[in-house]
């Protein structure tokens, strides 16, 4: 289990705090609503419009209450799960103390997260896409050349023979990972003519269909780390234009699936950048 920095644990238990009050707020504005319910059934018919006006309100801040609580209930629980099975050392991220960017081109924080909010979707839709990229034919027939290499020593046949035995080639070579034994052909037809078999698999991945996004390997490495530190740049500008709300008196809920490297202030240990780990929501 991940040891937090002491202002990290401080944070946490601050939210642990205020998911607690929003329960208690939750349970007293109920309790006020149901007692002013069953009062207005005895009272004057002159005393029940305002009685009425207070009963929608209460219900409106109950409302309002209940969302928080469950908010923070969920991301709490979310975090404590992450460092229930996340390992490493972490120290505290060094965050800049001026006013949070995108206050500047706002006049609300809400807006202020919203803008963020929108660069974090859009970077999360750009991940996926990456994800889902397909391999580059030229790297595809890398890979089947490379395995027609593999297969043809794998395939070569076992040569039995002798003076009372009868001469036979035994191919041998089973298909690994697989569930029960089944005999690799393609080993057999790698060693009996390695350049036609290779020739057939190129012929095959020419009329593969093309993806709309290829990237190698590499290039598709290199930009999901990039993507990665990007996204976590932008939650933890989110996680201070909320902290910023908190003090101007206007709280914006978290997000559910916020990443609680951002919402905790911290950063592994020894690394200049943040580690590109996407984190997933429990």
């Amino acid at each position: 289990m991940l040891q937090l920095p002491t202002l990290a644990r401080v944070k946490l238990e601050r939210l642990l705090a205020m998911e607690e009050e929003a329960r208690d707020a939750a349970s007293s504005i109920a309790r006020r609503a149901s007692e002013l319910a069953r009062a207005r059934s005895t009272a004057p018919v002159t005393e029940r419009p305002g009685m009425d006006q207070e009963l929608t309100r209460l219900q409106d801040r109950l409302v309002d209450l209940q969302e928080r609580h469950r908010n923070l209930s969920n991301l709490c629980g979310n975090i404590k799960h992450w460092v229930s099975i996340t390992s490493g050392t972490y120290d505290m991220a060094k965050l800049s103390r001026a006013m949070p960017e995108g206050v500047k081109s706002t006049r609300t924080p809400a807006q202020a997260v919203s803008n963020v909010r929108k660069q974090i979707k859009a970077l999360a839709a750009e991940r996926m896409r990456v994800l889902q990229s397909g391999v580059p034919a030229a790297d595809l027939k890398e890979q089947a050349s490379a395995y027609v290499q593999t297969q043809r020593e794998n395939g070569r046949p076992k040569l039995v023979f002798g003076h009372t035995i009868t001469f036979q080639a035994q191919f041998n070579a089973l298909v690994d990972g697989a569930w029960t034994t089944k005999q690799d052909i393609g080993a057999a037809l790698a060693w009996l003519d390695p350049v036609a078999f290779e020739k057939r698999l190129h012929e095959d991945i020419d009329r593969l269909p093309q993806p709309t996004l290829a990237m190698s390997s590499q290039d598709r490495a290199a930009k999901l780390l990039a993507l990665e530190a990007e996204l976590l740049a932008c939650e933890r500008e989110e996680e201070a234009l909320i902290e910023w709300s908190e003090e101007q008196g206007a709280a914006v809920h978290r997000k559910l699936d916020a990443d609680p490297r951002a919402v905790l202030g911290i950063v592994l240990a020894g690394s200049k950048k943040s580690k590109p780990e996407r984190i997933t929501a429990a």
